[in-house]
């Protein structure tokens, strides 16, 4: 990418005078940058406000510098970092006071220069800056370690240095019951207890139960029953079972495990789920869902879209193999590589060090399923058999540049 083309970050030192000129409106011509990297007193004194001493406070101020100034705003703080994107907003952490405060001298050159260069290579926002503060935390580390403020190289693969993202209804729940057994292999994703019982009969021993558009009241009897009939299934044939949204039904039910994506994190009742003791899985696309799963600890994290998939319209971009190394290589969790798998695809997931793979039609639009799902598994065994896939130091841009829904 030309310098030209480079998004630009603004900072306090380099850019006050065009901040306060965006801010009173008299710079309307004014390129706005890219992303805007301030300190909490920074931000207080640009807004001509008190000191921003508590999250409201930090949150407003975030709001309005990015409506007047930058397309993406992250006020950094001695314990937690507040970002303002089009991709996501909330707090950035790392778990248990991990690495010193950013007030450290020189740490807020290493957070921008770091946030420009991902934004260089095709980050969105929100990733730049989740990469910016990885590499912060490590030169940090490596500063007490050596004396010389400088991120390693691989930096952004060491899960020490990934910050916890929160959630838009906060929450303090975390660490959910391991897997029975974390080598989940061949992961069937299929839609009725009927498909359950003929993918368990045929050898699998962990299944999602899919039910999708049946939310209302009117559904609940049905699926209820859809869900009682699957435990049955699996628990006979010594399966783990994911059963995927309804989590109340799951935990009436009885339900070995829930599988959960971004949008029901935030209206899922998580305590509830961990205190029935049931193991959870999410779905995660892109650093910052990885983020928010990671503060979660569940019992897996399934990453993707792996590959191009019909199951449902995403904005992602697919991310082959080398990300779901990377993904797998970053995160002490099993992960589960979904998306567009055949046998060719499950056998590559496998050598990428997936724990498992999940595999739509693959097996529901098989001629025969049974001979689909002997091939897969068989793929997973040859993949796991074969040299594995180096991990890179960086996964590759999951998002496209352009804008999408903030979340």
């Amino acid at each position: 990418m030309s310098a030209a083309n480079t998004p630009s970050v603004w900072t306090f030192a380099g850019n006050a005078k065009d901040i306060q000129a965006l801010l009173a409106g008299s710079a309307r011509d004014l390129p706005r940058p890219a992303l805007l990297c301030l300190d909490r007193r920074e931000a207080a004194t640009l807004l001509g406000t008190a000191a921003l001493n508590n999250p409201e406070a930090v949150t407003q101020a975030a709001a309005r510098l990015r409506a007047a100034v930058s397309e993406a705003v992250v006020i950094t703080g001695d314990e937690a970092d507040y970002a303002d994107t089009p991709q996501a907003s909330g707090w950035l952490e790392l778990p248990d006071g991990a690495a010193p405060p950013l007030t450290v001298p020189g740490a807020d050159a290493v957070f921008t220069a770091s946030a420009a260069a991902a934004l260089a290579q095709g980050f969105v926002a929100m990733e730049a800056i989740i990469l910016a503060r990885m590499a912060t935390a490590d030169a940090l580390r490596q500063q007490a370690l050596t004396g010389l403020l400088q991120p390693r190289p691989d930096f952004a693969g060491l899960s020490s240095n990934l910050p916890h993202f929160s959630l838009p209804r906060p929450t303090t729940v975390s660490g959910f019951a391991a897997l029975s057994d974390p080598d989940l292999g061949l992961y069937a994703v299929v839609d009725s207890a009927a498909w359950v019982t003929r993918v368990v009969a045929a050898g699998v021993r962990t299944v999602q139960l899919r039910i999708k558009d049946a939310e209302g009241e009117q559904h609940r009897a049905m699926v209820r029953k859809e869900i009682r009939q699957s435990i049955r299934a699996a628990t006979a044939a010594g399966a783990q079972l994911f059963i995927n949204d309804h989590w109340q039904l799951a935990i009436e039910e009885g339900a070995y495990g829930v599988h959960l994506g971004q949008e029901d994190l935030h209206v899922a009742d998580l305590a509830a789920i961990k205190q029935a003791g049931l193991r959870l899985g999410i779905s995660t696309h892109a650093y910052w869902e990885v983020c928010r799963a990671w503060a979660l600890r569940p019992s897996y994290i399934a990453c993707g879209p792996i590959h191009p998939t019909q199951a449902k319209a995403m904005p992602w971009i697919p991310q082959g193999n080398n990300n779901l190394a990377y993904w797998c290589a970053l995160l002490p969790l099993p992960v589960v590589g979904i998306a567009g798998m055949d046998v060719a695809r499950t056998e590559q997931a496998a050598r990428a060090g997936a724990a498992g793979v999940a595999v739509i039609s693959a097996i529901t639009a098989a001629a025969s399923p049974e001979t689909a799902i002997a091939q897969l598994q068989e793929a997973v065994l040859r993949g796991r058999a074969s040299p594995p896939v180096t991990a890179p130091l960086f996964p590759k841009p999951t998002l496209s540049l352009t804008p999408s829904p903030t979340v």
